[in-house]
């Protein structure tokens, strides 16, 4: 070898050197090739610069906000597959590092922070517990955050708390804005994909870049920041996600694909995501964007893109079906001013019947006059008692409550309260049903085909009132022709008033399209509530109102029943057999 070779050799192999360390790993063959060759150097240092200047972006001020969200974080240290990194449509600049390019985006990473991922030289030191939170700052002057959350430590992670802050002491001592361990988004950078999932990258403020997080869309999706990035890549990447769309859409037209509820609770509709979907459509844009071969991470995204298109119709019904639940809820508490009653279905779609009218108290249809001008009352001196000369005692019949309010008949035999009449108060013993409902109740969808049921929200004790059976009280011969109708059905709401045993029933209430929550009980062949005739006002034998009475204690959370029909209280207008599905052990199977 000549001396000027040498020499030419020994000039540029330090500039080689400082190239490799920098940006580029090279076998020992390519770099003794570069040393002997002037011109291949001189071709090689051309494309080095030439990459280092494509890196460069401009610079704009940035805008910061601060979000609450859960701490989670992703590590880095795990092999990640790169998805995409900052847009130019960002516009933001980064300090240059060597370059990392993403496999499933195709675009360069300008992040001066080293990872562990595809190649990167340098992992990246030890970063803080990330939580975000929103508030806005200019450039050169920091507004105070708008809203604070406290970052919860556990004695669990108290040991990686220290372990995280001796490793940040370590370093340089770095800028840092904490406002009693709040942490704040300044921006995100990116969104790429690990095992087809979203992942972003996230600059906390006051912080360098090289403590930069990799987030979980459960993590940044509640983060201010996030819904403005997903519509800016969303924009970015519109023409391809627009072909990918159609192409899905079409897919599920021609395999006539539909979305099932079989396996799949009613809650699990509550979790669709607009801003979900748009980042799967994201992430596949970009692997198509870059020709990708990764056909495991695209072929998972693709699926869950069938999946949540498939599921936005059904969640924008389940919507829909929780607006009308509410609206008759609170008209139904606004109705009846009592204890609250709260609606909800966690089983379909379905909603209460538009054609069903929520009442307080019975009226009367066609033919039928209601009587409220008691012609007698009780006199009692002192408080009305079961030794005094009350009502009950007036009608031949037995005083019906204890002092605390509760039943002390057996089923079967009726009850006289106090009227308009007596002399007594309101707060009488003899006026429980005239006090109302005093239980929360809960109209609910049951799970065993038995439509809507209701179920006490509290506990009952024997004996207790529950609420009465209203509806439109008509003639035994109009009842019978209504019947025809709800026989063919397979559902019957009429209650044939016939306690005066010595001949046929007078009246019947219909519950079908006018009632109150009674209207929802179902029925049991072992059942936890007793039907008790009763009067007040209207003291006609013929037309008893209706009450329901807990005959054992019942625990919260269970749902409400009584026997339709009963051997000793005939109650309910004969129909066609329809099977009965209580599931109690003593089940007739025949309901009537």
């Amino acid at each position: 070898m000549r001396a000027s070779e040498l020499e030419f050799i020994t000039s540029q192999s330090v500039l080689v050197a400082g190239y490799l360390h920098s940006s580029e790993r090279l076998s020992e063959e390519k770099l003794r090739a570069l040393m002997r060759s002037p011109k291949l150097l001189r071709d090689f240092e051309a494309k080095l610069e030439e990459k280092r200047r494509n890196t460069l972006v401009s610079h704009e001020p940035p805008t910061f906000r601060v979000r609450n969200y859960k701490q989670r974080s992703v590590s880095v240290d795990t092999h990640l597959t790169s998805t995409s990194a900052r847009s130019s449509s960002l516009g933001e600049t980064q300090p240059t590092r060597g370059t990392s390019t993403s496999p499933s985006s195709g675009y360069d990473s300008h992040s001066e922070c080293g990872t562990s991922i595809h190649g990167d030289q340098k992992r990246r030191s030890s970063m803080p517990r990330s939580r975000v939170f929103s508030s806005t700052i200019n450039a050169i002057t920091y507004s105070p955050v708008v809203k604070k959350r406290n970052k919860p430590e556990s004695d669990n992670n108290l040991a990686e708390s220290e372990s995280e802050q001796t490793s940040i002491n370590k370093r340089k001592k770095l800028k840092q804005f904490k406002v009693n361990k709040e942490y704040i988004v300044e921006r995100i950078e990116s969104i790429e994909s690990i095992n087809g999932n979203p992942i972003f990258f996230v600059k906390w403020f006051g912080y360098p870049p090289e403590t930069n997080t990799w987030e979980s869309l459960n993590n940044i999706c509640e983060c201010t920041l996030f819904e403005p990035f997903i519509e800016s890549r969303y924009r970015l990447h519109e023409f391809i996600i627009t072909k990918i769309t159609t192409e899905i859409e079409l897919e599920i037209a021609d395999k006539g694909l539909i979305f099932s509820m079989t396996n799949l609770q009613i809650d699990d509709l509550d979790k669709y995501d607009p801003l979900a979907l748009k980042a799967d459509l994201i992430l596949l844009a970009q692997f198509r964007a870059c020709r990708s071969r990764n056909q495991r991470e695209t072929e998972k995204i693709r699926k869950r893109i069938i999946d949540m298109m498939l599921l936005k119709p059904v969640y924008y019904r389940r919507k829909q079906q929780q607006n009308e639940l509410q609206s008759f809820q609170d008209r139904m508490n606004k109705i009846e001013n009592s204890a609250p009653i709260t609606v909800e279905n966690l089983v379909d779609l379905e909603v209460i019947d538009s054609a069903f009218n929520y009442i307080k108290d019975s009226f009367a249809g066609v033919n039928v006059k209601i009587q409220e001008d008691p012609p007698i009352g009780c006199k009692c001196e002192n408080d009305c008692a079961p030794l005094s000369s009350c009502c009950a005692r007036m009608a031949g019949s037995y005083f019906a409550y204890d002092k605390t309010g509760r039943l002390r008949i057996k089923p079967g035999e009726a009850i006289y309260e106090c009227n308009n009449k007596c002399v007594c108060d309101e707060k009488c013993v003899n006026r429980v049903i005239q006090r109302g409902r005093s239980n929360n109740l809960c109209i609910f969808r049951t799970s065993n085909g038995c439509g809507w049921g209701v179920r006490t929200e509290k506990p009952l004790r024997k004996g207790e009132y529950v609420c009465e059976y209203v509806g439109e009280i008509i003639t035994s011969e109009e009842a019978n022709d209504r019947g025809l109708t709800y026989d063919a059905i397979g559902r019957t709401y009429l209650f044939d008033l016939d306690y005066n045993t010595s001949g046929e029933s007078v009246y019947t209430i219909d519950a079908a399209l006018y009632g109150n929550i009674s209207h929802f009980i179902n029925h049991s062949c072992n059942p936890n509530l007793a039907v008790f005739p009763f009067w007040i006002n209207n003291l006609d034998i013929n037309m008893p109102r209706l009450a329901f009475f807990s005959l054992r204690p019942i625990k919260a959370g269970e749902e409400l029943t009584f026997d339709y029909v009963r051997t000793d209280y005939e109650n309910l207008s004969a129909a066609e057999k329809v099977s009965c599905r209580c599931g109690a052990e003593n089940c007739r199977k025949v309901l009537f």
